[in-house]
């Protein structure tokens, strides 16, 4: 769909149990936008990114990408949808 946005996250939520860790987050994102992603921790800044590469599956809410619903079943899914995480933990690096 062209005049769709690039990303659109609709009421994403996800629970692991009976802990709530995201709840109706919405998020939209055009062609050539750059988005920061700040908050406390335990926020659920990870998680968010987990459920849009493909770590974890949503529990409630749905991924658009050019106005398809998309569903990631692992990372490689989301790659080749065009969804790349780079984690900034420092111990991958020698």
């Amino acid at each position: 769909m062209l005049d769709a946005p690039l990303l659109e996250l609709r009421d994403l939520g996800r629970r692991f149990g009976a802990v709530r860790a995201l709840a109706g987050v919405d998020l939209t994102a055009a062609r050539g936008q750059v988005h920061a992603l700040t908050g406390a921790n335990g926020a659920g800044k990870s998680t968010l990114m987990n459920l849009l590469a493909g770590v974890y599956p949503p529990s409630s809410g749905e991924i658009r990408i050019d106005g398809r619903a998309m569903q990631f079943n692992s990372p490689l899914a989301a790659r080749e949808a065009g969804i790349n995480t780079v984690y900034q933990e420092l111990t991958v690096l020698p």
